[in-house]
């Protein structure tokens, strides 16, 4: 039999963890647990035999970040699904499996969010594996986690009787609860916690999305038949932005007559807050979470981060310190679910904080803001080896780049020459470019912007190895 389509959604801003996730670059981007971030070791823990090359739903804003993270790993072949806005879940996974559905709609798609831990994934593959048989019967599979303890973060599921020999029917479903009833659901021994992970066929969802929410299903069959495909790339077209944007939870699996449950304890974590990390962290002899550069004197029960610089911490308790170039943020543990608010109050402020870091990552590397004023701004740009910008022009600006270190090939109008460290040229507003990393190391550079206009969307590209450009 075919194996199972890893669906994984990669959308979301987990502003809750503020403010090293930020709109332009969410939690599932960023290593929180472990050597590498979230998002790849989602895609590392699909990578077995039991899976097929996996398909990503990512945002069209962070569809750079998922080409990088997955260059970085080396991992194999994959494809992205790239939707034009954010409409929730169920318009996401409408389209996977209408994608799915073109070359067989009786394929099995697990769908899984990018951003969440599990630490025993041969346990939780061994439960996909059991529960295939379900799916291919025409039954949606929920995977339940067997709670340790009262949890209020998470919803819960209500099994009922044995459906097979590994799932149960789906009773119910409790939104996240308060304690009293979080402490009843979990000594009860018939609630699960709600992960979030599904699979089915692709025919099995889109027969229950037609008969639940059929604006959701024709919106994505339009999206992918009118859909740019290059590569291993499928934008969706503007007919997504039509679909309401609701969740999966509630267009389907609230109304489902076809749902099951397979139990399982896989150690997992949904990490949506500061205080999930510091339960899943690993603790000092004073029950702290230290990452990055810190300093901790007299402190207890507390998560510290420092991102940019040296935090140090001293005489308190049960507190959060999390560092960044252009942030900090103070609270205590016990009020991290609340962090997603000072990050609303932000946006609404319009405060750049709210949405992005200093330094943006791009798949040939990244540049940081050093400096913006009045018709200028200042950037330290890196490219990685072999790495090489797209062939471009500005309508409202002028560049002047200066090496620091590692050797360029640089294209400026009909010229193409190369520069080392201390060697500078200037590209005037409208002229084409392009820079490229051809050394062995790292290239560094100094770019001076002017113009009176220097945003992001000022730049036209002509070539782009990264498929940045969209066919008219």
């Amino acid at each position: 039999m075919d194996n199972i389509i890893p669906v994984l959604m990669c959308g979301g801003s987990g502003t809750r963890l503020w403010p090293i996730s930020r709109a332009g670059e969410p939690k599932q981007f960023h290593v929180l647990s472990g050597e590498r971030s979230l998002f790849q070791q989602t895609v590392q823990r699909f990578s077995t035999e039991l899976y097929a090359e996996p398909l990503i739903i990512v945002n069209n804003n962070h569809r750079d970040l998922a080409l990088r993270e997955i260059g970085e790993l080396k991992s194999g072949p994959v494809r992205l699904l790239v939707e034009p806005s954010i409409r929730s879940t169920a318009p996401a996974i409408a389209a996977a499996a209408a994608l799915i559905a073109e070359e067989d709609p009786d394929r099995l798609m697990l769908v899984a969010p990018s951003d969440h831990l599990i630490e025993q994934a041969e346990i939780f593959s061994d439960a996909v594996a059991q529960a295939a048989q379900a799916a291919r019967q025409g039954q949606i599979v929920l995977f339940g986690i067997r709670p340790t303890h009262a949890e209020t973060g998470f919803g819960y599921i209500e099994i009922g009787d044995f459906f097979d020999d590994v799932s149960f029917t789906v009773a119910g479903f409790v939104e996240k609860p308060k304690r009293t009833i979080a402490e009843a659901l979990f000594a009860g021994g018939r609630h699960l916690w709600n992960s979030g992970i599904f699979m089915f066929t692709a025919r099995t969802i889109m027969e229950e999305l037609q008969e639940y929410a059929p604006d959701v299903i024709n919106c994505a069959r339009r999206a992918v038949t009118m859909a740019h495909r290059s590569n291993d790339t499928i934008r969706l077209s503007a007919d997504f932005e039509t679909a309401p944007a609701i969740s999966i939870d509630y267009a389907v699996m609230e109304k489902s007559e076809r749902l099951v449950c397979v139990p399982v304890s896989p150690n997992w974590r949904d990490l949506g807050s500061w205080s999930a990390l510091w339960d899943v962290g690993s603790k000092d002899g004073n029950g702290n979470v230290a990452r990055g550069d810190t300093i901790l004197h007299d402190v207890r029960n507390s998560y510290v981060h420092g991102n940019s610089r040296l935090v140090a911490v001293m005489g308190v308790e049960k507190i959060v310190v999390v560092d960044t170039a252009d942030a900090v943020l103070v609270g205590s543990l016990d009020q991290a679910q609340n962090v997603g608010r000072l990050a609303s109050e932000l946006a609404a402020a319009r405060r750049p904080e709210a949405n992005l870091h200093r330094k943006v990552r791009r798949p040939w590397g990244s540049y940081e803001s050093l400096r913006v004023g009045e018709g200028f701004q200042v950037k330290h740009i890196i490219v990685d080896v072999a790495g090489r910008l797209s062939l471009q022009y500005h309508h409202h600006r002028s560049e002047h780049w200066t090496v620091v270190s590692g050797t360029a090939r640089v294209t400026v109008g009909d010229r193409i020459f190369v520069m080392t460290a201390n060697e500078s040229v200037y590209i005037p507003k409208g002229d084409v470019h392009r820079l490229e990393n051809i050394g062995d190391d790292e290239l560094h550079l100094i770019e001076v912007q002017c113009g009176a206009y220097l945003g992001e969307d000022d730049i036209v590209r002509l070539e782009d190895q990264y498929d940045r450009i969209i066919a008219s």
